[in-house]
């Protein structure tokens, strides 16, 4: 039984609404085979004991409440079909993640509690070259990938919360050290201020790119992929809302205050902290702001401007200190003596989020799937949050698919996007649209261990 720490963050904020799953999808080149899918699965549970747990709470003697992690020895769970399992329930055998495959695809549905994208992405090329081997080439090469028998580094499965701080974070407490950072704009509040109608739930829309295509465009302008797209999304954004308003069709508010589009862009804290190999999640944000004044430059300016902005929040220093500070707040969390109440005390931390930022995007970074990605013909991940547009961005097999995931009655924003990148030379498809369903979580907060 291990305590949980760096997981706090997650486990005091999940809920029905927003349960903090995401899925992969990779669409092979044929059709599965289940039988040899599952025997590449538990040759994959042997590889990462470490994510074979289940959740459990324990009370100590004062009945204050912890979260813990225990063994977890049943099989991974795989089901035949496109719907999700019930995470860190009996419809997942306990687990905290759990697999399905249908026609030519296999999914890989994880909580938030226990891995993000880069870990998520380790596991999937583990499974996929198990897989491959079997089905195609027994002689498959193994370079850059982790398989059973390899020996297993405790770095993997140490928690980064529990080791040594450097003395700058020791002394004095880094939470009473606040971030150097400039202060934020009033943002572009897409939960309050959007220009269409709020739907009842979200929809995903698959956007494809050549990734060939895309690179160019990236090379061209010293970008990045992720500074790139979230820049042509705050600018979709500004346009929508400063046209909204010149018309007198946004809301009082938004036409007064002038909000700035923001986008929350994930960032791996692993370079930051020293733990290259650390399966958690480790997951923090960069707010970039398309302002008034830099609307009005040029692409290539902006461009620039993005990219100072992330390399004055994601230097090392600012990175642990984002690192140290969340870790004692949920230590003083923790003085809270019941989950229940550690919960109700997160309860506006969605509100906050959708006050610092418009809209969120994640890019993992290009896949790097193996020997075995040549047969794969596409990767999709997929997530939600409080935010009403989220994008998640896989790059794998020659293309770029770009999960709009957004909670929009009409296609105002989706649109204006799809605008931006056609403005840059690039010819997005919309491959496919359907309601965002992920998996959902069973109650953990009354288990007993």
């Amino acid at each position: 039984m291990k305590r949980l720490h760096i997981e706090r963050f997650y486990l005091n904020r999940l809920d029905d609404e927003y349960p903090m799953t995401v899925r992969i999808t990779l669409r092979l080149r044929d059709a599965v085979d289940e039988g040899m899918l599952r025997e590449a699965l538990e040759a994959t549970r042997q590889r990462y004991p470490y994510l074979c747990m289940r959740l459990g709470v324990v009370r100590d003697d004062d009945l204050s409440e912890h979260y813990v992690y225990e063994d977890n020895p049943k099989p991974w769970v795989l089901s035949a079909g496109r719907q999700p399992v019930r995470l860190f329930g009996d419809e997942a055998g306990g687990h905290l993640l759990a697999f399905a495959w249908w026609d030519d695809c296999v999914a890989l549905d994880f909580s938030h509690v226990l891995i993000d994208g880069d870990a998520a992405y380790r596991l999937l090329r583990t499974l996929l070259y198990e897989y491959c081997r079997r089905r195609y080439d027994e002689g498959l090469s193994r370079e850059d990938v982790w398989v059973a028998g390899d020996t297993i580094s405790p770095e993997e499965h140490t928690d980064p919360a529990t080791l040594p701080r450097s003395e700058k974070f020791a002394e004095p407490s880094v939470a009473q050290k606040p971030q150097t950072q400039t202060q934020r704009p009033h943002v572009v509040n897409l939960s309050t201020e959007a220009v269409s109608p709020i739907a009842e739930r979200k929809e995903t829309v698959l956007i494809r790119l050549s990734e060939d295509q895309m690179m160019e465009r990236v090379r061209a302008f010293d970008a990045t992929p992720a500074t790139l797209l979230a820049l042509l999304l705050t600018r979709a954004i500004a346009r929508l809302h400063k046209d909204s308003a010149n018309m007198g069709g946004a809301t009082a508010d938004s036409a007064t205050t002038g909000g700035t589009p923001t986008i929350c862009v994930a960032a791996n804290l692993r370079r930051a902290l020293g733990v290259p190999l650390a399966h958690h999640s480790m997951v923090g944000g960069l707010f970039l702001s398309l302002s008034a004044e830099l609307a009005e430059k040029g692409i290539a300016e902006q461009v620039q401007a993005f990219r100072q902005m992330v390399a004055a929040q994601a230097s090392d220093e600012q990175l642990q200190t984002y690192f140290w500070q969340t870790q004692e707040r949920m230590d003083r969390m923790e003085q809270l003596p019941t989950l229940r109440a550690r919960y109700e005390a997160f309860a506006p931390v969605n509100t906050l989020m959708c006050q610092m930022a418009s809209c969120m995007l994640s890019y993992v970074g290009k896949a790097r799937l193996g020997a075995a990605e040549r047969y794969v013909r596409e990767m999709v991940a997929e997530a939600d949050s409080a935010y009403m547009l989220v994008l998640e961005v896989s790059a794998a097999a020659g293309r770029f698919t770009i999960s709009f995931s957004h909670r929009f009655a009409t296609d105002a924003y989706l649109d204006a996007f799809l605008d931006e990148l056609r403005a840059l030379g690039l010819t997005p498809e919309v491959a496919d649209r359907h309601p965002l369903h992920l998996a959902p979580i069973a109650d953990y907060r009354s288990k007993k261990s």
